[in-house]
């Protein structure tokens, strides 16, 4: 009969028992690391697109004004049982600044659940970043 060769697993008489364990067959993973510059202060500074926001707003208002001064005829306006007089150039700009303050309100709403979900997040990776060493 032939004799076969010893397995890898089977102990080898004479070495310690901690020696004894088989050997990993699968490579260690590789360490995971992260990005410096997450870690870094990250500027905040008005952006091209904000710029351009309040220069339209500005050309807005600006047509608002003219749009006033043109339209000074006094209106009648009935509103939840109120009766009044108002110049319509003034009465428009009421219902410009009403809406503006509505979505000024929904863009709030919006902001405040963004950074709700920006801490939570920031949490989380903080909580991997001191899982993984």
């Amino acid at each position: 009969m032939a004799r076969t060769p010893e397995s890898p697993d089977a102990p080898r008489p004479g070495l310690p028992p901690e020696d004894r364990r088989p050997a990993d067959p699968s490579p260690a993973p590789p360490p995971v690391g992260t990005d410096p510059a997450l870690d870094e202060h990250q500027k905040r500074g008005v952006s091209g697109a904000m710029w351009t926001a309040l220069l339209l707003g500005l050309l807005i208002l600006v047509l608002l004004l003219v749009f006033i001064l043109q339209n000074n005829v006094p209106t009648d306006f009935r509103f939840l049982g109120w009766e009044f007089v108002l110049p319509l150039g003034i009465a428009m700009l009421f219902a410009a600044v009403a809406g503006a303050l509505v979505m000024g309100l929904v863009g709030s709403v919006r902001l405040f659940r963004l950074s709700h979900r920006v801490r939570r997040l920031e949490k989380e990776r903080t909580d991997i970043k001191r899982a993984l060493g």
